[in-house]
């Protein structure tokens, strides 16, 4: 091969080129990027790239960077491309570095770096000078001009990684002025989530879905803090147009027809009760759809105070009209709670067991029970719902029956699926125990042999204090008599138990 000087000058345009797309792509008000150019500069300084081959029939040339590893480039002169080894995008620093390498050859990297950076002061100064709703858009928008990788999808610790530095580099052209910072990292939040939403929502049926799933929740959090604080901020006629821009953004993000809607329906409803609160921009919310879903109509509708008629809805959108009937609870509105948990209910199953993970069915259920014991329902409505809740159920529905005085159909509940003693206790144990003994009976003594089995004198002493309780509901309901024929039968029983008897005399329960 020919020395890397002759080679430079010989394919200078070619390397003029790449040093224009660098420019083009980086940009030095951007974090990442300014970090990036530093450090291929470091490692070019520091002689950290080394070039091992050119072939000139296909116009590739190989190199290594000395990194924490060495890393193998490969630039296509032909294609003007450029391939590394390490896991990052289009641009990194292994790429740079190697360009950087063959650039001093032929002209100054220093003066080069200088120009580069020269222009962070004039972007700074346009958004002093221009600032516009659509300029803020274009520029975060920028950050994501370069493709995401399909790899991203199925990995979420790469798509992580790629959405943090990417929303950097959007925050980094934030202005100056402290009363607009607020406004602009929503903007910067809100656009980013619509970049990388189609790679989030695939990102959802993959192997880490949770986690896909735990990042969304963590962006609503992040937004609805960042909306509160521009509700408490005082609004300039200057920033009317970007609040505009803003409700404009969102109802079209909202209004794209995909699979994703109930996400999409989430961060809508989050704008219009975080901060477009004012009855005047609600009354025109609702218009500025084209089609509007009958979830939307009736979000308005619960905002307004305006009656709600959800017709049938569809075992899909359950959990829709869920957060609906939420909200409803959280205005007041009676008329719209009632309607929406009654056309719900036919769903519920379906919602429970097809639409949600495991890990949040019990919460939902909670939540369901809360909502329907706001409204008016028959005892059958009743058991139709726990029917649905299934196992889930059972603390909800043995609240209902201790409310109901139930106390046989409670325990006969909780011995058909065999519920532990701390579950039966959460559910209403004690009080059954206080309004009807006799029911508590058969529960106590299954407790007690289960203790027994198990063959420890800790087991034991587990034993005689459920017996204990037992004792107390006997002597409650007037069946001593049969406790102590109970406790005769017992001795009498386990009499090899040697220590099983001492915690029985211990425990005098006789």
């Amino acid at each position: 091969m020919a020395t890397v000087l002759s080679l430079a000058k010989q394919y200078e345009d070619t390397i003029h080129n790449y040093m224009a797309a660098i420019d083009k792509s980086l940009h030095p008000t951007r974090a990442l990027d300014e970090e990036m150019v530093r450090k291929a500069v470091f490692l070019v300084r520091h002689d950290g790239v080394q070039i091992h081959s050119f072939n000139e029939e296909r116009l590739l040339l190989e190199a290594s960077v000395k990194d924490a590893h060495s890393v193998k480039v490969v630039l296509n002169f032909g294609k003007l491309a450029a391939v590394c080894a390490c896991p990052q995008e289009t641009n990194c620093r292994h790429r740079l570095a190697v360009i950087f390498s063959l650039y001093q050859k032929i002209d100054s990297l220093s003066e080069w770096v200088a120009k580069w950076r020269d222009k962070e002061n004039e972007k700074l100064s346009t958004l002093t000078n221009k600032r516009s709703p659509d300029q803020w858009e274009a520029l975060i928008r920028s950050t994501w001009r370069e493709p995401i990788n399909d790899y991203v999808t199925r990995n979420y610790f790469y798509f992580e990684q790629l959405y943090e530095g990417r929303l950097k580099n959007a925050l980094s052209f934030m202005p100056l002025e402290r009363e607009w910072k607020t406004l602009y990292k929503t903007y910067a939040h809100l656009i980013s989530l619509t970049e990388v939403w189609e790679t989030f929502s695939a990102g959802t049926k993959e192997v880490h879905h949770s986690f896909f799933k735990t990042w969304f929740a963590d962006e609503l959090h992040a937004l609805r803090d960042m909306l509160g604080q521009l509700r408490g901020l005082h609004r300039t006629f200057e920033s009317d147009a970007f609040f505009t821009h803003l409700r404009e953004l969102v109802r079209e993000f909202a209004e794209t027809n995909d699979d994703s809607f109930s996400e999409r329906f989430e961060i809508y409803q989050l704008f219009w009760t975080e901060l477009f609160i004012s009855r005047r921009e609600r009354l025109s919310g609702l218009e500025e759809f084209r089609r509007p879903d009958e979830r939307v109509k009736a979000f308005f509708a619960l905002l307004l105070g305006n009656e709600v008629s959800p017709g049938n809805i569809t075992p899909g959108a359950a959990a829709d009209w869920v957060k609906l009937a939420v909200l409803a609870e959280e205005e007041g509105h009676q008329q719209g709670l009632s309607a929406i948990l009654m056309a719900i209910k036919p769903h519920v199953r379906t919602f429970l067991f097809d639409g949600l993970f495991t890990q949040y069915r019990h919460h939902y259920v909670r939540v369901l029970s809360r909502l329907y014991s706001l409204i008016d329902l028959t005892e059958e409505d009743w058991e139709d719902l726990f029917t649905q809740f299934g196992h889930y159920g059972l603390p909800a529905y043995s609240a209902y029956l201790v409310e109901k005085g139930m106390y046989k159909q409670w325990a006969e509940l909780h011995q058909l699926h065999n519920s532990p003693l701390y579950f039966a206790e959460e559910c209403g144990l004690k009080e059954v125990h206080n309004a009807a003994p006799d029911f508590a009976l058969p529960l106590y003594h299954r407790y007690a042999l289960q203790h027994l089995e198990e063959r420890s004198r800790t087991s034991y002493k587990q034993a005689v204090r459920v017996w204990k309780k037992m004792k107390a509901a006997c002597k409650k309901s007037g069946q001593m008599p049969f406790w102590n024929d109970y406790m005769n039968e017992i001795q009498h029983r386990y009499k090899r138990l040697r220590a099983l008897q001492e915690e029985i005399e211990k425990g005098k329960l006789l």
